[in-house]
């Protein structure tokens, strides 16, 4: 996993972390935190890191939440790290992206 992907980044309501970790291994946890729901979901890395500087990370799945019934795992996602600083977290054509600022590093 790069360096400059590490660490804590925030969107809103939610909050990602990056941690170091090879292809297979959990490297993202995604807090999501709404009115009526707390929601944590993990995801590992896919596959080696690609010469155009995105991450490729399985589907998540949800590690906690409550109520856990609020909580539903998400498709597989990219993230790139953009030339500004922040980082962008998009899923499959025709799904929402959301950009992260960076709030700390990793944990």
């Amino acid at each position: 996993m790069p360096e400059g992907y590490l660490g804590r980044w925030e969107a809103g309501t939610q909050r990602l972390t990056l941690n170091q970790g090879r292809v297979g291994e959990r490297v993202l946890t995604l807090v999501v935190d709404g009115a009526d729901q707390h929601c944590v979901f993990a995801a590992a890395l896919a596959r080696k890191p690609g010469t155009e500087g995105t991450l490729r990370l399985t589907a998540t799945t949800v590690t906690s939440g409550a109520p856990l019934s609020s909580c539903a795992p998400d498709t597989p996602t990219t993230l790139t790290l953009l030339p500004d600083g922040y980082l962008r977290r998009a899923g499959p054509a025709g799904t929402e992206a959301v950009t992260y600022s960076r709030v700390g590093p990793a944990s």
